[in-house]
């Protein structure tokens, strides 16, 4: 009682001092342009306008920059590409993206273009009240309808990948030890092109310029050059988990019409085809750090309790772990259609890949590869996700696949993607579709350009802004981080960079 009485007379004392103006308080600061548009933009953020909050941030930033608020533009404008990076592969509403195909599938009626629209496995956003369809909409609509993607194959008389990759499933390997043979000498030149009217005047642009390691079948890797050799501050060497070169580059030292940087490297890779005995597969070492490693839940290949149970339903009984790997890869190649996921948009939900695949039944080389891993780790077989590019085809594209581990054996590659490929062939019988399927479940072509050994393997040094880095899952481009870019350099550089990778 007495404490109480107590606090009631300060109480009483304060509010007559403040009654006789004895104290000032202190008034608000005032609220500037800025500060309004930035928090108008933060409350479209977060009911999904994504398309206004990009707007309104990038006008915070304008009124910032006016006002000499330096550190208030630049986190405005990160902001900006937050939600720009989550739109930007979402670029038709459904009127544009129903026209598109009309225009492609001239021969479907409305009814049928307006199922592929509303079908699941079409990747689509909301944002702004409307919904946006991914960019590449219209070949997962072949890629979703075997009928469809059949028929443009036999007017064209071809398949791609299988056609190239078919000869090589029947033919015996040639040369080699072990499981390693028939070596391809592989010569690469990357190169980035910017024009110089899209970088700022000044400032410090900062690169994360992808090289080859050594990784299995992929041996002795030569770094011939990265230029401009003046600005390279580090690089990670190619015993690597991932393989770096970081450069620095002071925008007001760029003269010419271009930005050009140029790696050139030479590496070696090997087929690999191996013939797994299961009776030969030794139990694991469970403490070795390498098995601690690559069974662990990681940021996008993650062992949660549904995944787990996905991968007991597709193992049933089995207790050996190349035949429960083999009953994994059969189901996610059987099941899994193959479409692009939006990996800028995951990127910036924090949603892993893996995830997203037993979300949506969907999923693109990475997404699956990393599904096909996370399904391993959860039954506690090592697993791993390689990152590079592909030759079959030229000119060389990115892809990503998958690698398990076996005691008495070592890394054993894995493509699901590849594989679904045997289903795309207008003219495969069922026993080549079979065969096609089953090679690419221990074995792989030589024709691979590998950058790092799993995803999500750090950027080295590490860049300190998530918002402004495109993706950390997997460099297969340059990744750029820049305080005076207007924009992110991240989305832009794709539109500049070239790899070239030749036979030697």
């Amino acid at each position: 009682m007495k404490r109480i009485l107590t606090l009631m007379i300060l109480f009483i004392c304060l509010t007559a001092i403040l009654a006789a103006g004895c104290t000032t308080a202190t008034p608000p600061a005032p609220v500037s342009r800025g500060d309004l548009l930035f928090s108008q933009a933060e409350q479209e953020f977060r009911i999904n306008n994504l398309h206004a909050a990009d707007q309104l941030f990038k006008q915070a930033q304008e009124n910032y920059t006016a006002a000499g608020n330096t550190a208030a533009a630049k986190k405005a404008r990160d902001r900006a590409m937050a939600a720009r990076m989550m739109t930007f592969e979402f670029n038709a509403n459904r009127s544009v993206m129903d026209q598109k195909i009309a225009a492609v599938i001239p021969a479907a009626s409305a009814a049928e273009r307006a199922g592929w629209l509303d079908s699941p496995m079409t990747v689509r956003l909301l944002s702004d009240g409307e919904t946006w369809f991914h960019d590449d909409t219209i070949p997962g609509i072949f890629w979703h309808n075997m009928t469809l993607m059949r028929n443009v194959n036999a007017a064209h008389n071809y398949t791609g990948f299988y056609d190239e990759l078919i000869p090589l499933v029947s033919a015996p390997m040639k040369a080699g030890a072990g499981p390693y043979g028939d070596p391809v000498a592989w010569e690469g030149v990357e190169e980035l092109s910017v024009p110089h009217e899209l970088l700022p005047a000044h400032g410090m642009l900062r690169l994360w310029i992808p090289l080859p390691i050594e990784s299995g079948p992929q041996k002795n890797v030569t770094i011939i050059s990265v230029e401009p050799a003046r600005y390279v501050r580090s690089m990670t060497g190619t015993d690597a988990d991932l393989g770096l070169a970081y450069l620095e580059i002071p925008l007001e030292e760029i003269h010419g019409p271009f930005l050009n940087v140029t790696a050139k490297f030479g590496f070696v890779e090997y087929r690999q085809q191996f013939s797994i005995d299961p009776a030969q597969v030794r139990p694991y070492n469970t403490s070795s750090p390498e098995y601690l490693k690559y069974t662990a839940p990681g940021t996008n290949i993650v062992t949660t309790p549904a995944m787990k149970k996905k991968a007991l339903d597709m193992v049933e009984n089995e207790t050996n772990p190349y035949l429960m790997v083999q009953k994994i890869y059969r189901s996610v190649t059987g099941t899994l259609p193959y479409s692009h996921a939006p990996h800028l948009l995951l990127e910036m939900e924090n949603i892993p890949r893996s995830t997203y695949v037993l979300e949506t039944g969907i999923g693109d080389c990475g997404a699956q590869s990393q599904y096909f891993a996370a399904l391993c780790r959860s039954l506690g077989i090592p697993a791993r996700v390689p990152v590079g590019y592909q030759m079959i085809l030229q000119p060389a594209g990115t892809h990503v696949w998958a690698e398990y581990y076996l005691e008495g054996y070592g890394w054993i590659p894995a493509d699901v993607t590849i594989a679904e490929g045997a289903e795309w062939s207008y003219n495969a019988t069922d026993d080549e579709r079979n065969r096609y399927r089953e090679y690419f479940a221990s074995s792989l072509d030589p024709y691979r350009y590998i950058i790092q050994k799993d995803v999500d393997v750090p950027l080295s040094p590490d860049p300190g802004d998530s918002e402004i880095v495109t993706t950390r899952n997997t460099i297969q481009i340059p990744d750029a981080v820049c305080d005076t870019c207007p924009d992110n350099p991240g989305l832009m550089i794709p539109g500049y960079w070239t790899v070239t990778l030749t036979k030697g």
